[in-house]
């Protein structure tokens, strides 16, 4: 599967009159806001993102779009069989990452890129060698853009190959295992490496990141499903729902049932 449109003032107030649904795909989706601003409703979490920014949605994650009367840009949607390979990182279901802020002279070469990806996919060829090629470029060069923006720019690359196993870990097991050492033992590592890892690139602690995921799993089933709250803490390994509650008022600073009630609307 591969998709590619232009949103101009006319779609974005379609969009607006009519917004589309919250949505859960089975396709990655890369949006470039080039004029205006939009903001993003993902996994229950509300993102403002302005002007020559691109915003990333990995396949699985619930998302809705939101634009404002004036945003402009471009969105390219692919399956994972589109491509033999791409930047896992720049696909995590962590938010702080989702978003590449684009300076001057990348925006001059993703002009470019994109410019070239439109004529060949209009002149249908979306099988072709060549879009398979130019959208891979395009996702290596945000990918590229992106590790400039982490804490240290300089993260070597080992450390991205283990963050990226450290991720697919968490998806797998997030909702029956929490304990660092679990981790490091599965990547082979003792817990300071990959402690040194995550601040390297997420300028956070492994205990926290192991929580924000962890919450983003909370989020989706209070927002999503019928679950009541006592199922969901049961099925998510917690003590008691005393435990489960005061654990996602510390990072959410509200109880899971206001936290529900709030996005009621977003069902």
């Amino acid at each position: 599967m591969l998709q590619y449109f232009i949103i101009d003032k006319q779609e974005a107030e379609i969009m607006i009159s009519n917004p589309i649904a919250p949505r859960q795909s089975d396709y990655h989706e890369i949006v470039w806001i080039q004029k205006g601003s939009a903001n993003f409703i993902i996994d229950g979490d509300q993102h403002s993102v302005m002007s020559n920014s691109f915003f990333i949605f990995p396949k699985g994650r619930y998302h809705q779009f939101l634009p404002n009367k004036l945003v402009e840009g471009q969105v390219i949607r692919f399956s994972e069989s589109s491509i033999d390979h791409f930047p896992r990182l720049l696909f995590s279901k962590f938010n702080q990452i989702s978003e590449v802020i684009i300076n001057d002279p990348d925006n001059i070469s993703l002009t470019l890129l994109f410019k070239a990806f439109e004529l060949e996919y209009n002149h249908n060829k979306k099988k072709s060698p060549i879009i398979t090629y130019l959208l891979k470029t395009i996702l290596y060069k945000l990918n590229q853009i992106k590790q400039q923006q982490f804490p240290y720019q300089k993260t070597h690359i080992y450390s991205i190959d283990l963050f990226d196993r450290f991720q697919i870990l968490l998806d797998k097991y997030i909702t029956q295992h929490r304990k660092i050492t679990f981790y490091s033992n599965k990547l082979n590592v003792i817990p300071r490496k990959l402690g040194e890892t995550i601040k390297s690139i997420m300028n956070d602690t492994t205990e926290n990141i192991i929580a924000k995921r962890l919450l983003i799993e909370i989020k989706r089933r209070l927002i999503y499903s019928t679950e009541n709250i006592g199922q969901i803490a049961y099925d998510l390994k917690f003590e008691d729902n005393s435990y489960f509650t005061k654990f996602f008022k510390k990072l959410t600073k509200i109880t899971p049932k206001e936290f529900r009630r709030n996005n009621k609307l977003t069902q």
